[in-house]
């Protein structure tokens, strides 16, 4: 009962925020179910006494929407249940350092030792928009999407899927102003302030401007500037296609001050798509701020762009490939690599790896399952719980996936 008195607080609070007519109009519910299992092994070199780890999670995602030809809003209601045995349910993201309010609750069921079961909710979007004749004004809490990249894109400043995430279908909402210009047909300028929570102590609100417009038929230019979470930023980025081949290139020099550094995150990246339909990505990334060796590899969780997923990887270098295909007209097949280098003490180079494969199958117009497979090779955890690879002590998993619309 008490979660249901404050969704219903929340909802009554975001309309009432609304300009009185767009309420009136006629608005569109539409949802998705998912349901979810995972198992997994414990993390290579940890202390934990068990060899099988195990969760499950079932959600439920309200959408409620109503547009004009002047107005829009957008209502995201989450829901979902969680039980764990061994796999930690708290998980840092993003979106913590850019929201306001959180406007989310949870109910512990039940917690002992490792085992946890939760109720949670959340109002993930609520965001009202204003079209005016050449641009567009957004308030809200509002997904900011920015870049170019496969695997990793710099530009998403405000945070990025990570290249193994499998729910992609909604980036999380972050609480914003958000202001539109269209200079002409294919170009536009984007102006974001985002507010931190109003009890952080670590960061201020944040802003940014980025600047996209096409460069002859077949290439585009991106511009960022700004200072989110505290640090001063701008980057470049150019995507363009040669002799069937997709090529891209974006960047972003950060200026951190606390500790005082500055650093370079860049990705290239290459697309091809073989005649027998099959599709391959490649891309380099590079953070100059991240570990080169073993031995500070540790050192990197302590900084709030890791901890939240800002920047996904304790290491400086990744290589990323990627494969895809439609397998049957109702099955679609992908297979990601991610390897990374690092260093020992005694100066030699080991690489771990990732490796995931993903079969997605339809079953319907509204609805599929997905299997997910994920192993990893390099060296484990230390005796001290810290990590001496980029992906050695992951531990293997296997994932499945139900999801409807309605």
């Amino acid at each position: 009962m008490q979660i249901t008195t404050s969704i219903l607080v929340v909802l009554a609070t975001v309309l009432c925020c609304l300009p009185p007519a767009t309420v009136l109009y006629a608005a569109e519910l539409t949802g998705r179910v998912a349901l979810l299992g995972l198992l997994s092994e414990t993390p290579k070199g940890a202390t934990i006494n068990r060899d099988t780890l195990s969760a499950n999670q079932q959600s439920l995602r309200l959408m409620l929407a109503s547009n004009s030809e002047r107005d829009e809003w957008s209502l995201h209601l989450r829901a979902s249940r969680l039980q764990s045995n061994g796999v930690s349910a708290e998980r840092r993201t993003a979106r913590d350092l850019f929201r306001y309010r959180q406007l989310a609750g949870s109910v512990l069921e039940h917690a002992s030792n490792n085992h946890q079961a939760q109720l949670a909710y959340e109002i993930d979007r609520a965001v009202y928009q204003r079209h005016f004749s050449t641009s567009t004004l957004s308030i809200g809490r509002q997904p900011i999407d920015w870049g170019s990249g496969r695997f990793w894109q710099p530009f998403n400043v405000f945070g990025a899927f990570a290249p193994t995430d499998l729910d992609t279908d909604y980036k999380a909402g972050i609480d914003t102003l958000v202001y539109d210009w269209y200079p002409s047909p294919f170009s536009s300028l984007t102006a974001v302030y985002a507010f931190a929570p109003d009890d952080a102590d670590t960061h201020s609100n944040s802003a940014a401007l980025y600047y996209r417009q096409p460069a002859g038929e077949q290439s585009e230019i991106a511009l960022i500037v700004g200072e989110v979470v505290d640090n001063r930023l701008w980057g470049a980025s150019v995507e363009s296609e040669w002799s069937g081949v997709g090529w891209r290139v974006e960047g972003v020099f950060f200026d951190q001050p606390q500790p005082a550094q500055d650093g370079l995150l860049w990705i290239a990246g290459l697309d091809y798509q073989f005649e027998n339909g099959t599709l391959l990505n490649l891309e380099w990334y590079d953070n100059t701020l991240g570990s080169g060796s073993q031995s500070s590899l540790p050192q990197g969780h302590a900084s709030l762009l890791i901890q939240n997923g800002l920047q996904q990887h304790l290491s400086r270098q990744v290589l990323g490939m990627g494969l895809s295909k439609d397998l049957t007209p109702l099955l679609h097949g992908s297979y990601t690599l991610l390897l990374s280098p690092l260093r020992d003490n005694q100066n030699e180079r080991h690489v771990s790896s990732l490796h995931q494969f993903n079969a997605l199958y339809s079953l319907s117009d509204e609805s599929d399952l997905l299997v997910s497979f994920q192993f990893t090779q390099g060296k484990g955890l230390n005796p001290s719980g810290q990590p001496q690879s980029e992906f050695g002590h992951q531990p293997a998993n296997i994932i499945l996936r139900w999801r409807l619309y309605f």
